[in-house]
């Protein structure tokens, strides 16, 4: 094999690399109601905008549990 050769196989992988990554990007990640990903985003979403909104409706925000309850409250409920 010769020094050409060698270059030409790593570039043809690179790009092969690069190809694929390309094409794991266009994946609907986050969509789909089905997948525990997709369930904790969703979730990590709706944890982040009441936690924007402020204590707009009683307690404050559990570190515990990501609600916002009383303290007397059981993290559970």
């Amino acid at each position: 094999m010769t020094l050409g050769d060698a270059q030409t196989v790593i570039s043809v992988l690179g790009l092969t690399l690069l190809g694929t990554a390309g094409l794991m990007w266009l994946l609907p990640v986050g969509t789909c109601a089905q997948c525990p990903h997709c369930r904790l985003e969703k979730l990590a979403r709706q944890r982040e905008r009441e936690h924007e909104s402020g204590p707009s409706y009683g307690g404050g925000f559990c570190a515990v549990c990501g609600r916002r309850h009383r303290a007397d409250e059981d993290h559970y409920s």
